[in-house]
């Protein structure tokens, strides 16, 4: 074994017999539900490893280079999409602290009429208001959830709040777990200041505290069962100079690879419940970008988001500033060669944005003959409505705020050069394949519920009919929140682990 930095960070040798491990509870994922839920049990007092299929990239690591950094920290090179009616592109984080090193860290609490429903309708008494504010509290703690530092905003920001206070649009202003985030807005490829307080500076501390250890470069590949009950996992080294096995023996095992793959290494393994729920219910928040062409500059630097506007969330339309790099900003323009050059110089002048829309639909993770894997979610006509509106909520805000033209995801009406385009876009009604989404929100595929029926979890987390399986990330969640899902995320990991913790020493104790 190596050590990366410190050594709780364990990079194994890639070469040589099978890795035996034996512990307590082995978590898969060190993201925000993963290493959330180590910590968590670790402090409990029990053994913990983490597993994560990617490699340890601290601060020093993050770098401009795009290309470097997106190969180094995310799946598949940032290359994955949903298939649908139109593919929505989304990014998974592969490294330790997973989706949390890419994130643009907006920390929001479930909304209680969200609970309400989890409540009420989904049989999860545990997951009220009163009774996740102990956790809501301690995840925002740890992650050290806090406001900008006055200035630090940015232009770009800037220009989307000036639009809404003139138009009287209500705002919220974002809390971001950071420490005093200076606005470099590499907040995708790596913080280059150490300001995102990822994972790797909350939860996993915490977890080595207590002496547990995160393995890298181990992808789980088998969930290993015996009498009905999961007692560990195994798998492969990978993206080392070698092929090596390694076997973990565990008293349970926590899944936190995200709604994507931990549904997917559960199909994979013959896992599916006796609801058939595991893969379905899949919500992804999807969203569309826009962007505003200025007369001074707007895009130099400043935070990613700062402000959303919430004057529309009860049509299920939520809108924010969205300050993309440099890099990746020719994607917010449906022009090409001359006219896609000429965006591009004018990049200082260019603000952008996007329309999240609160979806009611819901997609399906499978995993096809030989263990393929797809993922499909089709946007419906009755949300492309309200990508629609909220398009021309957006521009109206961008007009107002002084802009000369406004650039839209659709294909056939690409560019509004003055308010009276707006309802000349409405009524072209762009198609849903006529227009690009992106998703960063990828939720609920092993849902939790408090009937076997029409759930994957227990209401504690464990996988039903699968003693010894828990799920702890986004795949837990019963449903679409409206919101950024980190701080829900976490704060269901706790809870999760809690449970787990308590069965597990009561266990031992007996």
């Amino acid at each position: 074994m190596t050590a990366a930095a410190t050594p709780n960070i364990v990079v194994p040798e890639s070469r040589g017999a099978t890795l035996r491990l034996d512990c307590d509870v082995v978590v898969v994922g060190s993201g925000a539900g993963g290493a959330t839920a180590a910590a968590t049990l670790a402090e409990a007092g029990l053994d913990v490893i983490c597993l994560e299929e990617g490699g340890y990239h601290p601060t020093a690591e993050y770098s401009a280079d795009i290309p470097q950094m997106i190969a180094k920290i995310l799946r598949n090179g940032g290359a994955t999409a949903i298939m649908g009616r139109s593919p929505v592109p989304y990014l998974e984080g592969r490294c330790v602290g997973g989706s949390t090193v890419v994130n643009g860290g907006m920390c929001w609490r479930t909304p209680e009429r969200v609970l309400d429903t989890w409540v009420n309708e989904y049989r999860l008494e545990a997951l009220s208001a009163r009774r996740l504010e102990p956790h809501f509290e301690e995840v925002e703690r740890t992650i050290n959830a806090r406001y900008q530092d006055p200035g630090s905003e940015g232009p770009n920001n800037d220009m989307f709040k000036r639009g809404a206070d003139r138009l009287g649009w209500k705002l919220s202003k974002n809390r971001r777990n950071q420490i005093h985030c200076v606005g470099s807005n590499d907040c995708v490829t790596g913080c280059p200041t150490g300001a995102k307080q990822s994972t790797i500076s909350t939860w996993l501390p915490r977890l080595y505290a207590r002496g547990g250890a995160v393995y890298t470069h181990c992808r789980v590949e088998k969930i290993l069962q015996e009498g009905g009950r999961v007692v560990g996992v195994a798998g492969r080294i990978v993206d080392l100079d070698g092929e090596r096995r390694f076997v973990v023996r565990s008293r349970a095992v926590v899944l936190a690879g995200g709604a994507v793959q931990t549904p997917i290494l559960m199909l994979r393994n013959g896992i599916q419940v006796k609801s058939g729920q595991v893969g379905r219910n899949f919500t992804i928040h999807p969203n569309v970008k826009m962007a505003a062409l200025f007369d001074h500059p707007v895009a130099v630097r400043g935070a990613h988001q700062a402000w959303q506007c919430i004057e529309f969330e009860h049509e299920g339309i939520l809108m924010a500033p969205g300050l993309i790099p440099l890099a990746f900003q020719s994607v917010a323009f449906n022009d090409f060669g001359p006219r896609l050059a000429q965006r591009m110089r004018d990049h200082e002048h260019i603000a952008t944005g996007g329309i999240l829309v609160d979806d009611h639909a819901s997609g399906r993770v499978q995993v096809l003959p030989f263990g393929i894997p797809l993922v499909r979610y089709d946007v419906t006509d009755e949300d492309q409505r309200r990508f629609i509106q909220g398009a021309a909520y957006l521009a109206t805000l961008y007009f107002e705020a002084g802009a000369r033209e406004v650039y839209t995801p659709f294909h056939h009406f690409p560019r509004l050069r003055s308010p009276d385009d707006i309802r000349r876009m409405k009524a072209a009604a762009p198609r849903v394949q006529d227009t690009e989404y992106f998703t960063a929100h990828l939720m609920g595929t092993v849902r939790m519920h408090g009937d076997a029926r029409q759930g994957a979890l227990s209401p504690d987390g464990q996988v039903w009919d699968r003693p010894g399986l828990y799920v702890a990330d986004a795949a837990a969640m019963p449903g679409t929140i409206g919101v950024n899902p980190q701080v829900t995320i976490m704060a269901l990991a706790r809870h999760i682990a809690l449970h787990l913790g308590d069965r597990l020493k009561s266990r031992a104790a007996a």
